[in-house]
């Protein structure tokens, strides 16, 4: 039988009887679509049934449960500091410690969670947003906000047509100010107002001009009765105490229009399962945990690795064979084998110093365009514990091999397709490997899948035909000319245009330097490609900016072209001949790559035969 709840009712109890199983995912909406759902109980639409699982007794006790967000923020790497100790990106678990005293009849929500925590959050919380392109660990770039509703607005006119809202909600910050047209009221008033009470005579006491106060009035009740309505969140209720049918029935679900991503499936089946048992481990609360670490290791360079990338690193490393990464292929044995992987404790470990060795390659999330590049690294060093210090030849030999293969990787989109099977080729490599990283192994394995490796002289036309300053792999291919300086201790390199982009803006060359202006477009044109990019320290940098162009570039010694595989010739440097010094430069690069890595593998040949 149906039951039901007044949303008022419900978020009364939330966090106290009504609580979040740990085979839960994560609050994902972001603040349109708590606005979207406010605006249809304003419209009156319906907001779909929820489903309930309600224990008792030892039952109610002995489950994992989470709370509700209240104040939440959208990022999980923020700042540390006292103002944002109660925000959360993720849901707090409950603990014995917290002494939380908890009913004995508990209602956790399976389907309804992201529907209920917007209206927790509209009502009784804050959602804290970061400014756009401003740092994550700055604290004045986030603003904590309240959701307000427009009193003025509805009588039947649109204020989105694209969303289809009738009514104004948006989340501001305290107090914000009225103008004409705009009465701004704190949504979660709504709850201090009693049912005795006459919502038009409160509305009478608003600061609303005479002729508006009525229309203000009218949308106050609209809200008021939307939020007290006592059958407005009607639920079904589930009573088994059998974790597996309870998450059978949470994952056929989908939750307020969200439907749940692989890695949220995927995540709640290892939570069940890891969590049976006297020696059960929460997989949401510490798998959640590992990855927000990941992310904020290295703030400046703003990776954003996810729970898939920790899910398919713990298949490789725990089945005995690589199975493809979807649902059917996570069995209650292969969890079982993932979390030995987990609890081993060297599973963490090996993931962290990949990633800060490619930090120290000078790769950042935006040139890192498959995670899953980074899994044959962390399973070597989980296999091999290596030594990865640059100044002994062995750590050295080491950084060289995995260089090369990871810009290779990403360079010629190896995880593109059939990534699972480049996964399994390079840990069969690895696990036969006696201790170097098999660099020839893994890609004699992939030739025979037929996958592009390596830097071949028709793998770098393409790459410099379609590498451009906005590409996600210009920094890698630049990198490739500093190969010794990037295996080494890492050297933070700016990526820079050698001809400035002002002086090759069509209006600037037609104006002052009288070209046709067809000719002067396609010098603009070519400004972004690759051939006109170099990789400059900050210094390096600061001293190109302080000179003219044509005093900076013949300045250059002949140490510094030859390292940036900049042409000797003079008069490629004169804009006019623009064209011609990308066709050079074009050259030198194929030919500097080319040398750089045949050099080097033979030089592992040569290792491998001693």
């Amino acid at each position: 039988m149906p039951q039901s709840w007044s949303i008022a009712q419900a978020v009364d109890r939330v966090n106290r009887s009504i609580l979040l199983p740990a085979i839960q995912r994560e609050f994902v909406w972001d603040a349109d679509q708590i606005i979207r759902l406010f605006d249809s109980l304003m419209q009156e639409y319906p907001i779909g049934a929820f489903l309930v699982w309600h224990l008792n007794g030892e039952a109610a006790q002995d489950e994992m449960k989470y709370q509700f967000i209240q104040h939440y923020i959208e990022d999980s790497v923020h700042p540390d500091e006292p103002e944002f100790e109660q925000m959360r990106y993720h849901n707090k678990k409950i603990r014995e410690e917290d002494e939380i005293d908890l009913p004995s009849e508990q209602d956790l929500i399976l389907d309804g969670q992201q529907r209920l925590t917007a209206f927790y959050i509209g009502l009784k919380g804050t959602f804290t947003e970061k400014q756009k392109y401003a740092q994550r660990k700055n604290a004045d770039a986030w603003n904590q906000k309240r959701l307000y509703l427009n009193l003025l607005s509805g009588d039947d006119e649109t204020v989105d047509d694209e969303l289809g809202l009738q009514y104004e909600f948006s989340f501001r910050e305290p107090d914000p100010s009225n103008s004409e047209g705009t009465y701004w009221y704190r949504v979660g008033e709504v709850l201090n107002i009693d049912q005795s009470d006459d919502v038009m005579d409160i509305a009478s006491e608003l600061d609303v001009p005479d002729e508006q106060r009525w229309s203000a009035g009218t949308t106050l009740k609209k809200l008021f009765d939307a939020v007290h309505n006592d059958d407005l969140i009607q639920y079904h209720e589930e009573n088994t105490t059998d974790r597996e049918r309870v998450l059978d029935i949470f994952i056929r679900m989908n939750d307020g229009g969200t439907p749940l991503s692989k890695s949220e499936i995927l995540l709640s089946m290892a939570t069940a399962r890891w969590g049976e048992g006297e020696d059960s481990v929460d997989a949401r609360e510490q798998i959640t945990s590992f990855v927000d670490n990941l992310n904020r290791r290295h703030p400046d360079k703003n990776f954003k690795f996810g729970i898939d990338f920790i899910l398919k690193a713990l298949l490789m490393y725990g089945t005995e064979s690589i199975p493809q990464y979807r649902i059917g292929n996570f069995s209650n044995e292969n969890l079982d084998r993932m979390q030995t992987v987990w609890e081993n404790g060297t599973f963490q470990d090996s993931i962290e110093r990949a990633i800060d060795l490619i930090v120290e390659f000078g790769i950042d999330n935006r040139s890192l365009t498959s995670h899953n590049a980074l899994i044959p690294i962390s399973y070597y060093i989980y296999r091999h514990n290596p030594s990865l210090d640059w100044t002994s030849q062995d750590g050295l030999e080491t950084r060289k091999r995995i260089h090369y293969w990871l810009t290779s990787a990403l360079l010629n989109g190896t995880f593109n397709s059939r990534p699972d099977e480049v996964l399994d080729d390079a840990r069969t490599a690895i696990d036969e490997a006696d201790s170097g990283y098999p660099l020839e192994e893994i890609h004699s394995r992939m030739r025979g899948r037929g996958k592009v490796v390596g830097f071949s002289a028709e793998v770098l036309d393409t790459l410099l035909e379609e590498t451009t300053y906005r590409s996600k792999k210009s920094f890698l291919l630049l990198s490739l000319l500093h190969f010794g300086d990037a295996v080494r201790e890492g050297v933070e390199y700016q990526q820079d245009h050698i001809f400035p982009q002002n002086r090759l803006d069509a209006e600037e060359l037609v104006k002052e330097h009288e070209f046709p202006r067809p000719q002067a477009e396609q010098l603009e044109d070519a400004c972004d490609r690759v051939a006109n990019l170099q990789l400059l320290t900050d210094e390096e940098n600061a001293r190109k900016q302080e000179l003219p162009f044509e005093e900076w570039i013949r300045t250059r010694t002949d140490d510094y072209r030859d390292r940036h595989c900049i042409p000797q010739n003079d008069s490629l440097y004169q804009i006019e001949n623009f064209l011609q010094f990308l066709d050079a430069r074009d050259q030198l690069i194929r030919e500097r790559v080319v040398e750089t890595f045949q050099d080097f593998t033979q030089e592992r040949t040569e290792i491998t035969q001693d």
